[in-house]
Order: structure tokens, then sequence, then C-alpha cells
């Protein structure tokens, strides 16, 4: 699976140029909130300005359903049909965001990328396209769904089921395993687990944004929050800043083959596996790291649940 492609407002302009009925440039919105927020996603797609043609991707629906945790990646079958429900083509450019600036369209894309599209995009920004003054749709719309006509897609399919099955296994990590590795010592010894959540909640001394989950952290991870790799204005920070962010924190050179032995990998989680993947763009695309990197879909919402209370650590 190529890495993502992380593009800058005045990059996406550009690339609208090469937009062609059989491969057009689709936005497409992955805005999504915390379940403790009163806003909703969806809805400030179909009331609020947005990209001119976006389509809204669903995390929340695009997944799989009836799971008591949420957003977890979808059947492959359903998510082909919710892509096509949306009027995507497997040969559309898809550029995708949401209007936290960089919070949730990095999990959307991954999955995009996950299952099968070939050509996909990290707007970075949504802020900084509105400040650059580029053109917007302000009309209130009443469907999720692109408004580009120029090519009906057929039903959308990008990837088979044995190829899906091998990339779930190169980037996914679950629970049963993940549970596994630290029993046997493993986690701390062949991978670097990086937690993508407040350094508060980690530790224990915050609670879950979800009632009656206990907060602290996986044994051997690392606290990793997400927004030391942004800017102010949410913003990816530069390959340079995230090396030394790297260096300082904890010590370690991704370039480095004493780091980094080929036999070692990464883990990435957070509290549902949505800012997880905000770490994984910023070491693999912004980086330019290639080491592989797993998340653990279920993040620590499931490991709370699941979990002996052991493997449940505090401070």
């Amino acid at each position: 699976m190529p890495k993502l492609s992380v593009i800058s407002p005045a990059g996406y302009r550009a690339l609208l140029s090469s937009s062609r009925p059989t491969s057009r440039v689709i936005p497409v919105d992955a805005t999504w909130y915390m379940p403790n927020s009163p806003l909703n996603g969806k809805g400030r797609f179909l009331q609020e300005n947005r990209l001119p043609e976006a389509a809204y991707f669903d995390l929340d629906a695009i997944a799989l359903q009836g799971s008591k945790y949420p957003h977890m990646l979808p059947p492959l079958d359903l998510f082909n049909r919710s892509l096509t429900k949306l009027g995507i083509s497997t040969t559309d450019k898809l550029v995708v965001y949401d209007r936290d600036g960089i919070f949730s369209s990095p999990r959307a894309a991954w999955n995009l990328s996950l299952f099968g599209h070939k050509q996909v995009y990290l707007l970075d920004n949504f802020a900084k396209y509105l400040k650059s003054e580029y053109p917007l749709d302000t009309r209130a719309v009443v469907s999720e769904t692109t408004t580009n006509t120029e090519a009906t897609p057929d039903a959308y399919s990008s990837i088979s089921e044995s190829d899906f099955a091998e990339a779930y296994k190169s980037q996914v990590i679950e629970f049963e395993e993940l549970l596994d590795l630290v029993k046997s010592g493993q986690l701390e010894s062949d991978y670097i687990t990086f937690d993508a959540r407040s350094n508060d909640r980690f530790t224990g001394a915050a609670p879950e944004p979800r009632p009656g989950l206990p907060s602290g952290h996986i044994p051997s991870s690392l606290s990793l929050p997400f927004t030391k790799l942004l800017n102010e204005d949410k913003t990816f920070k530069s390959a340079e800043e995230i090396s030394q962010l790297l260096k300082e924190d904890f010590g370690l050179d991704l370039k480095s083959k004493a780091d980094f032995p080929k036999e070692k990998g990464i883990i990435v989680l957070c509290g549902t596996g949505v800012t997880a993947v905000i770490v994984r763009v910023a070491l693999e695309s912004v980086l330019g790291s290639d080491i592989p990197i797993r998340v653990y879909d279920g993040s620590w919402t499931e490991w709370a649940q699941r979990s002996p209370p052991e493997y449940i650590v505090k401070g």
C-alpha cells in the first residue's frame, strides 16, 4: 500500500487541473467529533461551507456495525457499498479533510487507502484553505454524496478479499495478538508503541471521555499526544521538528538501525483508533519512515474493557 500523500491547499488547487471524467478529483469531508462534543460532523457538512463537489465520509456509519467499540474497520462489502453510494469511482483522486485541521481526516484517508483506493491525499489543512480564500460551496445540501455528476460510477470495488486480508494483517493489530505480545514481553522488545491520547489520560490522571471507562495505558507503551505533532494552526510539523521531538522525548532516531533494526515495528493507538492515525501519518508520510506501522483498531476503548486489570497501567 502506498504512503498517503499530504497535500497543501495550493497543491490541492493544482491537482484539480488534472481532473477528468474518468479520473475526477473529489474532496472528501471526514469531520468527526468526540462523543462529549455538541458538534456533529455530518450536520456541519450538510449546513455549512465545504469544498466544492465534496462527499461526506461518515466514520461511524462506514464501520463495523453492532460492535461495542466505535468505528471499527468495516467489512469489505459494506465499504464498497458505502463508496458506491457516495458516487466515488476507483479511479478518482480523493482529497480528504476535516474541519478541525488534522483530527479525523487521517483516519478516513487511511481507511480509504487500506481498502485499496490508489490515489488518496490528505489536505493539510481546511483552515489554511479557508484563509487562502479559495472557492467554497456555501449551499445547504440534503445528501452526503458528491454533487459531481461528470461520471456515474459502477459499483465500487478496488481490492480483492485476499489482498485486503494481507493489507489488514500488515497494518492492523487486534486485541488478542496485542495481549499475547504484552504477556510474552515481545511488545517491549519487538515494538515501539505510541499512544496518541493526552498524557493525563495515559497516566490515569484524567478520565476517559466515555463514562465508566478507566484511563491508564498498555504496559511499555509511550505517551505521544497527537497534538505534539501539529503546529498551532493544526497543520503537521515539519519532518525535522518531528524527528527532533522523537529524539528529545524518547531518545529515538527512526533512521537509526540501532534504534530500529529491520525486525522492529511500531504500533499506534489512541482512544478509538482515530487520532492514532495522525501519529502514523506523521511518522510515515511526513517524516518518511519505512518502519512497519500497525494501528490497534480497538485502541484504548477495547483494551480497557477486555484486558486483565494488571495490564492497565497507571502513572
